[in-house]
This record gives C-alpha cells, structure tokens and sequence, in this order.
C-alpha cells in the first residue's frame, strides 16, 4: 500500500456527513429559567392551580350559607288585585311580612304580620300578628343536634382547603419532576454531542493511520458506521429534549414555541433520613390523612343526627295573635289577643325510614373508620418504600460515579494503546460506548435520586414546606 494514499481513496464506503436538522418545533432564543423560577410560574399560571382557587369561591360560599343557619329570615309577600263580582267591584291589597328564626336550641321562632285593606274604601281593613314558638324537646332538640349541620360545613370546609393544599402540592411535584426530565433531556444531548465528537477525533485519527500506512483502510468503516449511530442517538436526544420542552411550557401554560432552557446544574448530595420520623412527621401533616381524619368526624355528626331523627318529637308550643280591623259599616272592630301554650307530640308508627338512616349512619361511621385505618397503614408503607428508594438511589448514584471515573480511565488507556499500535480501532469504539453508557448511567442515577427526594417529600405531605409556599386562601 503507498504512502501517499488518502483514507478517501480505500474506505469502501462514502465519507458520513451530519444529516439535516429538523424542524424544530420550538424557535427563538434560549430562555433559561431556574427550577425555582419554573415553579413560582406555575404557582401563578399553571391551568390546574387556577381551577382549584375558582372552586374555592363556590365552597367558601357553601360554609357562609351554612353558618347564616341560625340568622333570623325576613319574607315578604305583597299583592293588589281588582275584583269584578255580581256586578261589582273592589281593590284589594295583602301585605304578609314574617320573620323566622332557628335557635340553636331547635327552637323555631315566627312572626307574621298580616295586613288586608279594600283600596277603594279607606274604612275597610283588617290586620293579624302573630307570634310563635315551638321548642322541640326530643327529636330537633339541643345544641349538639342543631349545631351538627354547620360542624360537617366546617370540617368539609376543612376537607376542601386540605384538598386545594393537596392540588398545590402535585401540581409542584408535577413542574419539578418535568422540569428535572427536560434537565436530564439537555445533558443527554450534551452527552450525545460529546460522543459525537469523540468519534469525530477518532474518525481523523483513522485517516492520519491510513495515511501514514498504518492502518488498513477497511478499518475505517467501523468508525464511520459509528460516527452514523451517534448522529442517531443526537438525533434521538434532540428530540426527546423538544418533547420535554413543551410538557414543561405544558405546565407553566407558556407559549408553546418559547425556547425554554432549564439553567440549574444537576447536584445531587446524599440527604440521610430518619425513617420513624419521617412516619411521624407524614401521619401529622399528609393532607390525605387529615382529610380522611375531618371525614371521619363528619361521619360521628351524622350518626349523632340519624340517633335524635329515631325519637319521639315532643314540642313545647307558644302563640299569641293579636287581631284588629275595621268595616265600613260595623265601624273599628275591637281588637283581640288570644294565646295558647301547650305540648305537641308526634309518634311516628309504621315507617322504618328513621331506622334506616341510623343503620346507613352507622355504617358509614364504621366504613369511615375501616378507611382511616387501612390510609395509616398505607401511609406508613409508601413512606417506608420512598426512604428505601431514596437510599437506594444514593447508592445507585455512587456505583455510577465510580462506573463513569473508570470507564473514562479505561478509554484514556485504551486510546494511548490505539496510538502506540497495540490496540484495534474496534477496541477503542467499544470504549467509548462504554463511557457513552457510563455517563447516561450517572445522569438518570442524579436525577433519579433527586426525583425520590422529590416523592419522598410528598409522602410525607412536606412539598409545600420544602418550596415554603404558603397558599393565598
């Protein structure tokens, strides 16, 4: 073989040259935002987010109408009519106000005031007022039975504040894990651009062997079909980085075409945690349990309801009406007030539907009950299995790091053979694929780790701590 030949002129197949890029469906320049940044944007734009807070309005109004139970009620009832009977005719007016009150006794309290006048003859009215007031002794009765309807709206008022607690916190958990994918998406595109080069170089280096007679020129395909695999796999990166992108703006409810970039470097340090702290510290603050634990004192107030619905409904009953009025012909009627006092009992006989409300109250109250248990049970098994994960991930990312320092350590070695003759150019591409893996490797092991730091905090419901978010609400 001459000397003075080219790698062009021997290598069986053509030169391999970058393909085309395609399309990119995000354009404009790079703007790099910081996770914290991400998630203060999602905070403020983020689509689910903004749902929640607009169902707040609609639940926060549900807990005042509750709360006005025991507020007095105005009604009102007017109307004027004209009258045409056997040939003649009259204007009559009604007006009806009434006041009613719930004490939280159970005691209803009514007034009614009706007045009724001919319009057409001045002289001619009639008015009634009357009070009213019945005391329920049994069923209704007492503070505990009355009070129960607006106990449940506090604690469901409770349940809903947890809930949007609990939107807050996935949707951050969502931003973070997407936000650390699109992370993960750019270095693996660094990654794919750094084995790209270094096939490049190996590339050059073939054709200065084949220059220099070194190197049988048919060794140069493998080279080159590699140079073509690496093109592929920035190909494939490039992409997965562009899908990344857009679940993220997604999230953010950003301008789809914005050329995010995530700015943070991937650190990853070990965090150590105390496993029956972390169960503690879950059990207080799982926005899941304390909803189910609100829950389950929803559940004793209706049992109470349900057991006082089964008594007898014996009333203390009051009135006094006064009435006055007037006639065209008899003149001003003297007016009159009567009263009656008195008890009122109600026996209900032949309807088991009371029954059948205590019977379902109970076994809500017990399947309520069966639910706290088997939600504790299951919270202390997630955390268990996310500290688990966590260390498992640590030491996951330590045997990286030490399989990436040696794998680097071993190309370097096998290129220094490859240069002084003693190794195959197949040898050094097997190296480098191994460094390729090796740096993939640690790269999804950091970002696995901090991603079951992540899920560690939400089972231990601490998101919202971690990221020190207070919810305006």
């Amino acid at each position: 073989m001459a000397s003075g030949a080219s790698a062009q002129e021997f290598s069986p197949v053509a030169p391999v040259s970058s393909p085309a890029a395609p399309r990119p469906a995000i354009s404009g320049p790079p703007v790099a935002i910081s996770l914290e940044d991400a998630v203060a944007i999602g905070l403020r734009d983020n689509r689910t987010i903004q749902s929640a807070y607009l169902q707040r309005v609609v639940q926060k109004f549900d807990l005042a109408v509750a709360e006005r139970r025991f507020q007095p009620r105005l009604d009102i009832v007017a109307d004027v009519f004209h009258e045409r009977a056997l040939g003649r005719t009259a204007i009559r007016s009604t007006i009806t106000p009434a006041v009613s009150w719930l004490a939280p006794t159970g005691a209803q309290i009514g007034f009614v005031w009706d007045r009724r006048d001919r319009l057409d003859q001045p002289t001619s009215s009639s008015e009634i007022a009357s009070l009213f007031v019945t005391q329920p002794l049994l069923r209704g009765g007492g503070f505990a039975v009355n009070m129960a309807p607006v106990r449940v709206a506090r604690l469901q008022e409770e349940i809903n504040r947890l809930g949007l607690k609990a939107t807050v916190a996935d949707t951050v958990a969502t931003i973070v894990f997407a936000y650390r994918n699109l992370l993960q998406a750019q270095e693996q595109v660094r990654l794919a651009e750094l084995s790209l080069e270094r096939t490049r170089n190996l590339l050059e280096t073939n054709r200065a062997l084949i220059d220099a007679g070194r190197m049988a020129a048919a060794d140069i395909v493998q080279t080159e079909s590699g140079l073509a695999t690496q093109q592929v796999a920035l190909l494939q990166a490039q992409q997965s980085r562009a899908s990344a992108q857009l679940a993220l703006l997604q999230l953010l409810a950003v301008e789809p075409r914005t050329n995010i970039v995530a700015g943070d470097a991937i650190a990853a340090e070990h965090v150590p945690i105390d496993v029956e702290r972390a169960i503690a510290f879950g059990m207080a603050g799982r926005m899941d349990v304390l909803a189910q634990r609100k829950a389950l004192e929803q559940a004793r107030q209706a049992l109470l309801v349900a057991k006082n619905n089964r008594l007898w409904d014996v009333s203390v009953v009051g009135t006094v009406t006064r009435q006055r009025g007037s006639d065209p012909i008899l003149g001003r009627i003297e007016p009159r007030t009567d009263h009656t006092i008195g008890l009122q009992l109600a026996i209900p006989i032949g309807d088991p539907s009371a029954e059948q409300g205590e019977v379902r109250a109970t076994t809500d109250l017990r399947t309520a009950e069966l639910r706290y248990e088997d939600l504790s049970q299951s919270v202390e098994t997630q955390i268990r299995d996310a500290v688990q994960s966590v260390e498992a991930s640590w030491l996951q990312l330590e045997a990286a790091r030490r399989a990436r320092e040696l794998a680097a350590r071993a190309l370097d070695l096998q290129r220094e053979k490859f240069e002084a003759g003693r190794a195959s150019n197949f040898e050094v591409l097997s190296f480098q694929a191994d460094l390729r893996a090796a740096d993939t490797q640690e790269l999804t092991a950091s970002i696995a780790y901090l991603n079951a730091l992540t899920q560690f905090d939400q089972q231990i419901g601490s998101t919202l701590d971690t990221w020190q978010i207070s919810l305006n609400d």
